[in-house]
């Protein structure tokens, strides 16, 4: 298998993970059991579970969606050699979101919410930061 098919397949392994966890009900997780909603003020959702949910609750929150964003990041910079620069990845990030919460707007029971794309697009952007920390090493390893 060629280095770029493999990455290809990553690629296109982590859109279809976000899609699963944010299009069809996770229960076991709590994702799409509850009524659904629309918040468009940013961090309310975010301060609502800090102030009274669980901190682990909040931090799964939080965490969660950073991290699920972060495989995207870091695969799609390696996917489009032209997605050279934060500010592009950051757009294609906030775009993925934003389509999911739009499709999520039709789904009963899941929430849009501005939170989940400030918190996925944080995501995308370390995995980009994490794709360049390594092509950087890659580099020194191969000066040496």
């Amino acid at each position: 298998m060629s280095k770029n098919t493999l990455i290809n397949i990553l690629f296109l392994g982590s859109i279809l993970f976000i899609m699963k966890l944010t299009i069809f009900p996770q229960e076991s997780l709590g994702i799409g059991s509850d009524s659904g909603g629309i918040n468009l003020v940013p961090f309310r959702t975010s301060g609502y579970i800090f102030l009274h949910e669980t901190f682990i609750k909040f931090i799964i929150n939080i965490l969660g969606n950073i991290i699920l964003f972060l495989p995207f990041g870091l695969f799609l910079t390696m996917r489009f050699k032209k997605i050279n620069r934060l500010w592009k990845c950051i757009v294609f990030g906030s775009i993925f979101s934003i389509s999911i919460e739009i499709v999520q707007l039709s789904i009963p029971n899941r929430w849009t919410d501005v939170d989940d794309v400030i918190l996925n697009t944080l995501g995308t952007a370390i995995g980009y930061a994490i794709y360049k920390i390594i092509d950087k090493k890659k580099m020194y390893l191969q000066e040496d």
